[in-house]
């Protein structure tokens, strides 16, 4: 498994085309087999992993979060939602919520400093345990230059059914 961020970073550029073409071969995989495979190794990398030691996706990622979650979270922390708005949002969009600035700012020490409460985004990253693979190949192509193992899932993925193909 490659934990490497940088070398991962470096990786993942170097592979843009081959994965644009993973993809396309991918679209037309049959999706439940992709679902499979991918829920096997995505259970397979998060025992092997420690993400409270990298917290990529934290220091990478803006997620946007419901009114739900940021008056859960205020409520947390024990302040308004007004001044929480005025402390941690930079603006709404039809997503919902944005936080300032791209590193979470209740990442403490890698972790996280509203466990108890983080948003349902957080919660299920890099949402491989998902169904329907095959409809966010994009997203989880992306966030190979972020997480180490949306990135070791995809070299895998590609290893069972790409290269059984001769494709490449």
């Amino acid at each position: 498994m490659e934990k490497d961020l940088d070398k991962i970073k470096e990786l993942a550029k170097l592979k843009e085309k081959e994965n644009e073409d993973f993809i396309i071969f991918l679209k037309g995989y049959d999706h439940y087999k992709v679902d499979e495979i991918v829920h096997k190794l995505n259970q397979k990398y998060l025992a092997q992993f420690d993400c409270t030691k990298c917290a990529n996706c934290c220091k990478k990622l803006t997620p946007a979060l419901s009114r739900d979650e940021i008056e859960k979270i205020a409520d947390y922390l024990n302040t308004s939602l007004e001044k929480f708005k005025g402390d941690y949002v930079e603006r709404k969009t039809a997503e919902g919520f944005i936080l300032k600035n791209i590193d979470c700012p209740f990442l403490k020490n890698n972790k996280c400093s509203i466990y108890d409460c983080r948003p349902e985004v957080c919660q299920s990253y890099p949402h491989l345990h998902k169904d329907n693979i095959n409809h966010r190949l994009l997203n989880i192509i992306d966030n190979c230059y972020i997480c180490p193992i949306v990135y070791n899932i995809i070299e895998d993925l590609k290893r069972e059914l790409w290269n059984n193909y001769n494709i490449k």
